[in-house]
């Protein structure tokens, strides 16, 4: 597999081992007169809808190619479909000698189908793309051919060579490296290709029944047996505010299998619960305690359709819900039940108040945005000024005081802060473990569940933190190949045009000494409670 890490054409040509290689030759006169006695109805999908599973593949159905599939998965391996022709004597008896001759167990077999090119036809210069292409072997079988069939192989376009291909012929091409067809023959030509993996490769398969109903997208493959059993959303970013949480977003919204919803920040459970103005929970008419009508409206953030393709992940990612733990918590749990995986994100606290503070006295934006600023909290008070004024109100409340919890923090704190925008609460909200703590105990971290059962149970963990850090470009890979393991999902590797930050902002002058230093020895006790708390230092690269 080490020869299909990457596109051929992106090796050295010297690194390029031979492309297709005849592995053995069978005998498929059989299956051939099967096929040619069987006439083009086989080949259609009503008869595939009736007798089999119709699939799709789209860049073979765009170029014309016919098929009948014995086996399929998704891209990523996750699921293996046998279809009913798989499971048929009449098929098996053609297609198990085949396999038997390379030593190839039907139970690595993870595609096998029959593909009908007919006259005239051309199959462009390609490589095939996927997960799955890494880790299978591609072998091709001509069942019906003729010397005026042109395979074209090479590691590069300009590279290309015929290769013959005669009828019973067993070759595996390596699929990473360039690859065209063209049909100069009167008639159709017919290979059976097929895909399967090392024995070590793990597998899930399923057997179908005739006419089972499927929902494919490019990546992904659902049973409609498996319809709904993935709620949504599958996972929540909480916080912290401007600490990252729009790119970890949008880094988990590049992998294939995730799909964003209506609004990336829905803000559901904090400020439109039941309606973000009077007029709204008016019309709405939702009471607190009315859990269906609020999971129905907070469903409208998310496609409906998503209940067909639960191989496929959405979410929201709003910074408040860390802040607003004492009311996001309770009314999450109540209307997301399975519970939906956490993920939070944090940022040096003093570089974060400097970010928000510049963020919502910016006078640029849409005037939604404007809005949900909350810039006339501050007026024309210099950073220094509300750094002082909110140090002085934390230490009033006596927030420094030994046994001061989060429950005492949500009472003087989050509680009398006003709803519907985030210009608040500069300095407060980087006092981080009081807000996280309540979070740990609904949805325990690695960390958590390590120090209360003596080892940790993946089964058990609900949520994972990160520092912005974690997302810089020497870690963000596998930053994010945890994150997509956490939720369930296969490994994906960023594309660069997708591992770039999002939603920052150029600082255009820097903070006051003085004020950064305030801010440093104010915060210092409750950073290190943080680390205690998560069982890391984020300091290191926050």
């Amino acid at each position: 597999m080490a020869a299909k890490a990457v596109p051929v054409c992106e090796r050295a040509l010297n690194d390029c081992e031979a492309l297709a290689l005849t592995l053995a030759q069978v005998d498929v006169s059989a299956f051939k007169k099967k096929l040619l006695e069987s006439g083009t109805g086989i080949w259609d999908d009503d008869y595939h809808n009736r007798e089999n599973i119709k699939l799709t593949r789209p860049a073979h159905d765009a170029w014309g190619i016919k098929k009948i599939v014995f086996t399929f998965c998704d891209d990523f391996l996750q699921k293996v479909l046998d279809l009913p022709f798989s499971q048929s004597d009449e098929w098996r008896e053609h297609l198990l000698p085949i396999y038997n001759a390379i030593g190839v167990s039907e139970k690595r077999i993870v595609r096998s189908l029959l593909a009908l090119m007919p006259p005239g036809v051309k199959i462009p210069v390609h490589h095939d793309t996927g997960y799955w292409v890494k880790y299978t072997h591609r072998v091709h079988v001509a069942i019906i051919t003729d010397p005026s069939v042109d395979f074209f192989v090479g590691p590069n376009e300009a590279g290309i060579q015929k290769y013959d291909f005669g009828e019973g012929r067993i070759v595996e091409l390596n699929n990473q490296a360039k690859h065209a067809v063209t049909n100069n023959w009167d008639q159709g030509r017919v290979h059976l290709i097929f895909d399967y993996v090392d024995e070590s490769f793990p597998l899930q398969r399923y057997i179908m029944s005739k006419g089972e109903q499927v929902y494919q997208t490019r990546r992904s493959i659902d049973l409609a047996r498996h319809e709904g059993s993935r709620p949504s959303p599958s996972f929540v970013v909480i916080g912290a505010q401007k600490s990252g949480t729009t790119s970890l977003y949008e880094y988990l919204m590049a992998h294939p299998l995730c799909t964003k919803g209506i609004q990336r920040e829905t803000h559901y459970f904090d400020w439109r619960w039941g309606g973000r103005t009077d007029e709204e929970k008016q019309a709405l008419g939702l009471e607190e305690g009315d859990t269906e009508g609020h999971a129905e409206q907070y469903a409208r953030y998310y496609s409906s359709k998503l209940k067909q393709y639960p191989s496929i992940l959405t979410g929201e990612s709003t910074p408040s819900y860390l802040f607003h733990y004492d009311l996001v918590i309770p009314r999450l749990q109540r209307l997301c039940p399975w519970g939906p995986y956490i993920f939070a994100i944090f940022r040096n606290p003093v570089e974060r108040a400097y970010s928000q503070y510049r963020m919502i006295t910016s006078t640029e934006g849409t005037p939604e945005q404007l809005k949900a600023r909350g810039a006339s909290e501050y007026g024309s008070k210099s950073f220094g000024e509300v750094v002082e004024e909110e140090i002085a109100e934390l230490e009033t409340m006596g927030v420094h005081k030994e046994g001061y919890r989060s429950l005492d923090f949500s009472r003087d704190i989050v509680s009398s802060r006003p709803m519907g925008h985030g210009g608040h609460s500069i300095v407060a909200r980087g006092l981080y473990a009081f807000q996280l703590e309540p979070w740990l105990q609904a949805y325990p971290s690695s960390a958590s569940t390590s120090a209360s059962t003596g080892g940790e149970s993946k089964s058990k963990v609900k949520m994972s933190i990160y520092s912005i850090g974690d997302l810089s470009a020497s870690q963000v890979q596998a930053t994010m190949n945890q994150a997509y393991s956490a939720v369930g999902l296969p490994p994906h590797e960023l594309p660069a045009e997708d591992s770039v930050p999002r939603n920052t902002r150029q600082m255009k002058r820097d903070m006051e000494p003085e004020v950064r230093a305030r801010l440093e020895a104010f915060y210092a006790p409750f950073n290190e409670r943080l680390f205690s708390l998560v069982g890391r230092r984020l300091d290191e690269n926050w």
